[in-house]
């Protein structure tokens, strides 16, 4: 007869609660399903010395899967029959009210002895249900190696309070996720309220950034709206302005407009989608400027009609204009972007955080486009802001802005005033000349005292140029010059003092001593020609006057020149002088009805001037020219270059300087004072509003 050892029974037991409770401290942490399940079945088969174990979990479709396992590879559940015949019994003992052993190659049946499902293995299967709040929730499975009645039965009241505590676990999680959720739901309903409080785009969008960046829970979103067919960024969370010029904002706007043009929201990340080029070259110049490592970019459309419920029933019209598809794509409205710069994937449902937030920011902003499009929306919110100016209070105070402003308004119309309008030019003498190379070659030296300023005459040598291939010429001409001079009065001495020649020898050297005779006078002609040639080495001045070429010598010394190429510039400061002032096309109509006038008055039409020289000052000039051909000019666009006549006489001689600049202004007659005023805005509204509407 055995007996059993009290001390070891205790022990037993004491273990057992040790291992009950470490596996209920596992279960208050913050551990995930897989993880706390994994630990929990690395317990029980350590505890139990099983051989294998499984734990079931029910999914939200009613299916159930493992959601981990152990051993298994000892258990002989490889073959597909096997585990057939497992599916059948796990999902029979996860019916089963409580806890169930089953032998090994046992079947269960119902109670009219039909086989429900059978255990294929050799070894003992202790099942114990997981129950959560009262709902079956999953299952544990533990295959063991059959053993006494009383052993296995200690298995299944063990494998019970493991049961329980998973339970437990299930429903904490379950709270958990009802409390994140309940949170989530609060957000959202918060989001929702303030994104659809005002109908001011820009106010709508700046709340949207702001809102949608907790829902999601990213690290910057940023919203862009369509404006004049333009994608352009409007707000970015965290910043209460954006600086247009900021290379980081003309990117993320470069990106948008190519991704809203495709039309399909951008997940980057993803390596499942291959990206059209000019899409991708815009992605790699965004990242490498704002170093997100994770972004979504979603086009936001104008939202589809909703189906109008009628009082008997739905307005099938209704429903089939907003199932039927657009007649053509649809232009994104705005877009809103998403970005992470510590995670690269889209994992924890961030994908349908940003889907909730991109449906309420559409229709926000939908309906915020809409109502600010409205014709006169501007007049009728003036009007809507203004009602407190009739109250009776302010009434005195209406009725006096009202009159002051019919005032001003009278004023700028029958008030006269002359139109001037102003144009930037420089001062320049009359009589100026460039100086021109007239020979490719080297500036080899320039004469002394030839610098900024210094006073020339007409004819005065200026500078010397030097051309290696000229002297090279020059003297090949020169020595076939003379070795046929050699020849000539060689073949004439032959000619006179050998009398043993015959008269057939004579008559060839007459002829030989002739021929030499015409290649001397060519080569003397080309002689005289590369001389000539060479005198355009010496650069001259071609008129009197001061040389206004700034650091003429560190220009020119040793610079190699081609023929025609300006070298400097001489000016007779002791002349007249002029301004040439270039004035914007769009103004050339007001300056050519004011010369007519002009010179149908017999007259000329006056201009005012300042020198930057002497801004103080102010002088008078008559408009002598208008060139009949506009140009672009720099910055200042096409304009029109107007020469004006001036009398030096009336300006110091330190103030006429070559190329000072000039700001004048053309007297064009009399026009309203708001005309003078206002008229290059009035031009714009004409040229670029009214022009259109036509």
């Amino acid at each position: 007869m055995s007996t059993v050892d009290p001390y070891a029974v205790e022990e037993a037991r004491q273990q057992i609660r040790a291992l009950i409770g470490e596996i209920e401290q596992l279960s208050r942490g913050d551990m995930a399903e897989a993880d706390f399940f994994r630990s929990l079945l690395d317990r029980v088969l350590d505890a139990m010395g099983a051989v294998a174990g499984l734990v079931w979990i029910t999914g939200e479709q009613g299916t159930v899967e493992p959601i981990c396992h152990a051993g298994l590879q000892s258990t002989g559940l490889e073959s597909p029959e096997a585990q057939a015949d497992h599916g059948k019994l796990v999902q029979l003992l996860l019916g089963n009210p409580s806890g169930l052993l089953v032998p090994p190659r046992a079947e269960l049946s119902d109670p009219a002895g039909q086989a429900l499902a059978v255990n294929p293995t050799d070894l003992l299967v202790v099942a114990v249900p997981i129950d959560r709040a009262g709902t079956r929730a999953g299952l544990i499975e533990v295959l063991h190696y059959p053993n006494l009645p009383e052993v296995e039965s200690g298995y299944l009241n063990f494998l019970g309070q493991v049961s329980a505590v998973a339970g437990g676990y299930l429903e904490r999680q379950q709270l958990r996720v009802l409390d994140s959720q309940q949170t989530t739901l609060a957000q959202v309903d918060r989001f929702s309220r303030a994104v659809h409080e005002t109908l001011d785009p820009i106010a709508t969008a700046f709340v949207l950034a702001n809102e949608a960046r907790r829902i999601i829970g990213c690290d910057r979103v940023s919203v862009l709206v369509m404006r004049r067919r333009k994608m352009r960024l409007e707000a970015v969370s965290g910043q209460e302005s954006i600086e247009r010029r900021a290379s980081a904002v003309q990117s993320i706007e470069a990106l948008v407009r190519v991704v809203a043009k495709a039309g399909e929201p951008l997940w980057h990340p993803d390596p499942t989608r291959e990206l059209p080029p000019q899409i991708e070259e815009e992605l790699e110049h965004y990242l490498d400027e704002s170093h997100a490592t994770a972004l979504a970019i979603i086009p936001l459309e104008k939202p589809r009609p909703t189906p109008v419920i009628k009082p008997g029933g739905v307005d099938a019209v209704a429903v089939a204009k907003a199932e039927a598809a657009p007649r053509e794509t649809p232009e994104p409205i705005a877009a809103l972007v998403a970005e992470w710069f510590s995670s690269s994937n889209f994992d924890g449902g961030r994908r349908a955080r940003v889907d909730l937030v991109a449906e309420h920011g559409k229709v926000a902003l939908s309906n915020s486009l809409t109502h600010t499009s409205l014709p006169l929306y501007g007049v009728l919110n003036l009007l809507g802001k203004s009602r407190f100016l009739t109250t009776a209070r302010n009434l005195p105070r209406t009725v006096l802005a009202a009159t002051v402003a019919i005032g001003a308004i009278a004023g700028l119309i029958l008030i006269p005033a002359e139109l001037r309008l102003e144009g930037k030019g420089t001062l320049e003498p009359v009589h100026r000349r460039e100086v021109y190379a007239g020979i490719d070659g080297v500036v080899e030296t320039l004469e002394p005292g030839l610098e900024h300023g210094a006073t020339v005459q007409k004819g005065q040598h200026l500078a010397t140029l030097r051309n290696t291939d000229l002297e090279v010429a020059l003297t090949d001409i020169i020595g076939k010059k003379a070795s046929s001079e050699e020849q000539l009065d060689s073949t004439r001495r032959a000619l006179l003092q050998d009398n043993k020649i015959s008269a057939d020898e004579k008559t060839r050297m007459a002829g030989r001593a002739a021929q030499l005779q015409r290649e001397i006078e060519s080569l003397e002609q080309q002689k005289k020609l590369y001389e000539s040639k060479k005198e355009d080495l010496k650069i001259r001045s071609p008129i009197d006057g001061v040389i206004v070429t700034w650091q003429v010598r560190d220009r020119l010394i040793l610079r190699p020149v081609e023929k025609g190429q300006s070298l400097m510039s001489v000016a007779d400061k002791t002349g007249p002088w002029e301004l040439e002032v270039q004035m914007p096309d769009d103004r050339l109509g007001h300056i050519n009805r004011a010369v007519l006038d002009a010179t149908k008055a017999k007259g000329e039409l006056q201009v005012d001037y300042i020198l930057a020289t002497d801004p103080g000052t102010r002088h008078y000039g008559t408009v002598k020219e208008i060139h009949e051909q506009a140009e672009v000019h720099g910055e200042s666009g096409n304009t029109v270059l107007v020469r004006i006549t001036i009398d030096p006489s009336l300006h110091d001689k330190e103030e006429l300087g070559a190329g000072a600049t000039v700001n004048s202004r053309i007297a064009c007659g009399k026009r309203p004072l708001g005309y003078v005023w206002f008229h290059d805005v009035l031009s714009f509204i004409q040229s670029q509003i009214f022009f259109r509407l036509w």
